[in-house]
């Protein structure tokens, strides 16, 4: 059985140990679809929908004494979570499944299991709402959270909204299977600061992809 959060902390050295190397940015994408991890379920060329759907990118995090960049691969289907964070050239590789309420860490032979809020606070030092998230992503609302200050471009695509403590701006927008996508999600709120890139599937080997200015 996987420890509880409180026996996560006496190993959170070690996961700072691999920080460093998370925290680099790369200018270069990893190459090879071999070093990437591999799913089942949701195929990398299905259409997008609001409760099954896969993505890959990068992301550039601020929270209190801490930054730091990493790359990810995001699989989400029936409110099951399956998602693989890895630093430069895989280091510091971590997976992350579940649902909001039952997730589970795992990094190298360590695991850890729990609630997901609180396992990314004790694991990573830093924390968003990951249904919430899920709905970020994909350039929506997240159900079940109060909507402020909403505001869509003209053609009615979401670019920035707010809530709770949340304020989530889109971007780079892009037409994937007849849907429009946001590329570029940036999260603030109880003191994260939260840039995403995105590539969606079709888009996964573009040259042309995103980057952080």
């Amino acid at each position: 059985m996987a420890p509880p959060v409180n026996a996560w902390l006496a190993l959170r050295s070690i996961s700072l140990s691999v920080r460093p190397a998370v925290a680099v940015v790369c200018a270069l994408w990893l190459t090879g679809c071999a070093s990437l991890p591999t799913f089942d379920g949701v195929a990398t060329g299905a259409p997008q929908s609001s409760a099954n759907y896969v993505v890959s990118g990068k992301a550039k995090v601020s929270a209190s004494d801490l930054a730091q960049s990493l790359r990810f691969r995001w699989q989400q289907q029936n409110g099951e979570y399956d998602i693989w964070l890895w630093g430069a050239l895989g280091m510091g590789r971590t997976h992350l499944q579940g649902n909001e309420a039952n997730f589970i860490i795992t990094e190298g032979s360590q695991q850890l299991s729990g609630g997901a809020t609180e396992l990314m606070q004790a694991h990573f030092g830093w924390s968003v709402p990951v249904g919430a998230l899920s709905a970020w992503l994909r350039g929506a609302t997240a159900p079940n959270m109060p909507v402020a200050n909403k505001r869509m471009d003209t053609l009615e695509r979401l670019i920035a909204v707010q809530q709770r403590d949340w304020n989530v701006a889109f971007a780079d927008h892009q037409l994937v299977n007849n849907v429009w996508l946001p590329g570029r999600v940036t999260i603030r709120g109880q003191q994260v600061d939260l840039e995403v890139v995105l590539l969606w599937p079709k888009l996964v080997m573009a040259s042309d992809a995103g980057g952080f200015n």
